[in-house]
């Protein structure tokens, strides 16, 4: 399968058609690691009773337990995480609604002149690499990478190549993006054991995504928890020797792409969104609240403090953070801001869901307001707590005017697509059916 990749890659490179250059006057090697579905509540570092990141907890980084993905699924969050741009500003959305990628019914790819963090380091001359676990995440952002490695692995394999792909390296940008906490999941045996994972059916997929209501639904939770935090462990300790043998320049970036939602707004999801599939409150992808919005980020770089901060980003800061620690002058267009720099006081998105008609979330002020533009139903919410609670009795008229100001967005560059191979592993994740 790797292979077939390769030279499908190999292939579509040749016909690239857009250049870009760059400068880059502090050049360091950069890695850029996505854990794809962590929640932030779900880091032992940031306060969850059990030890899932004791790698990450340590990590000498800045570490930022309140940070917006730009998106609740991985096809616009990546195109996001590395341009530094939001969805509508990209183009790595849908065109219509509602939506409905279960049947097939894909996005478009990121707009060709949009600039990402593997295009302008390649132009100084870096070598570029992904290494993927997702074949979503190649199907977004691949094409930017000189090489590009998907393979259906654990994490142990997929940060194994990584070290192989970094050794004979001398300058270098590698992307890699870990998928054991997406379902199926990838739980280690000893971790089955560390966080007490029972024996029940479906624990490595789903159940009660129609409905809570059956017997047996409060175990089989609890089961689910237990084993998505084995499977978020056993990523942390495939990263421990990666991290380790890093030189103390090197800028590491480490985030979720987007959370996971266990059954946390059964009924506020309803309210908002009429899911196609009649899923709710499982999964990612169907709307913007909390468990699914907010995810871990840490960042190693220069002028970025080496502290533990709760203040909101966003994942559209890893991109001008990355650019600003190697001197490259940023893209114009971009939405991010270095972390180096003060976050009080800025309005942070999230779109683009890919069930339903789309909504938006955006934060200002300690508050939230979510939208779905095609019906004009709005909600807002006082983020006292994690979650969201009960909605406002009115939405604030700043929010209001935020939302109103983000507009309908540019276009992408033609509808992704789909091999063979590559649909029968985004229908075993879950994406298709």
């Amino acid at each position: 399968m790797d292979l077939k990749h390769r030279v499908g890659h190999r292939l579509r490179r040749r016909d690239r058609a857009v250049e870009f250059e760059a400068t880059a006057t502090d050049p360091r090697n950069v890695l850029v690691v996505v854990v794809d579905c962590l929640r932030a509540d779900h880091v032992s570092g940031f306060g969850h009773d059990r030890a899932t990141t004791p790698t990450l907890d340590g990590f000498d980084a800045g570490a930022f337990s309140n940070a917006k993905a730009a998106s609740t699924w991985t096809f616009p969050s990546v195109s996001s995480l590395l341009s530094g741009r939001y969805p509508h500003q990209h183009g790595a959305r849908f065109d219509s609604d509602p939506r409905n990628l279960s049947a097939e019914e894909f996005p478009q790819r990121m707009r060709r002149d949009v600039a990402t963090v593997p295009d302008l380091l390649g132009a100084v001359g870096y070598d570029t690499g992904m290494l993927t676990a997702i074949p979503m995440a190649e199907k977004a952002v691949g094409d930017r990478f000189e090489d590009v490695s998907v393979r259906y692995t654990p994490a142990t394999e997929r940060v194994a190549a990584a070290r192989e792909w970094i050794a004979d390296r001398d300058r270098w940008f590698c992307y890699l993006h870990l998928g054991d906490p997406h379902v199926p999941l990838d739980i280690p045996d000893e971790h089955r054991t560390t966080f007490d994972v029972p024996e029940i059916d479906g624990i490595d997929d789903w159940r009660f995504r129609e409905t809570t209501d059956g017997e047996g639904f409060d175990a089989y939770r609890d089961a689910k928890l237990r084993a998505y935090d084995a499977a978020v462990r056993g990523t942390d300790d495939a990263l421990r020797e990666l991290l380790a043998t890093l030189d103390d320049d090197t800028v590491v970036a480490i985030c979720g792409d987007h959370g996971e939602a266990f059954w946390d707004h059964p009924q506020l999801e309803r309210r908002l969104n009429d899911d196609p599939r009649g899923y709710y409150a499982t999964d990612h992808g169907h709307s913007v609240f909390e468990e699914l919005a907010r995810v871990p980020l840490w960042i190693r770089a220069p002028n970025v403090d080496r502290t533990a901060s709760d203040l909101p980003v966003s994942l559209v800061d890893v991109a001008p953070t990355v650019f600003s620690a190697l001197g490259i002058d940023p893209p114009e267009a971009i939405a991010g801001r270095p972390l180096s720099e003060p976050s009080n006081g800025r309005t942070l998105l999230c779109e683009e869901i890919a069930y339903g008609y789309n909504q938006r979330a955006a934060w200002l002020d300690g508050q939230k307001a979510i939208t779905v533009p095609e019906t004009d139903d709005t909600l807002a919410f006082k983020l006292d707590t994690y979650l969201e609670e009960e909605p406002l009795n009115a939405v604030p008229r700043d929010l209001e005017d935020v939302l109103a100001s983000f507009g309908t967005g540019v276009e992408g560059a033609g509808q992704m697509d789909l091999d063979g191979d590559t649909r029968d592993r985004l229908e075993e994740l879950g994406y298709l059916e």
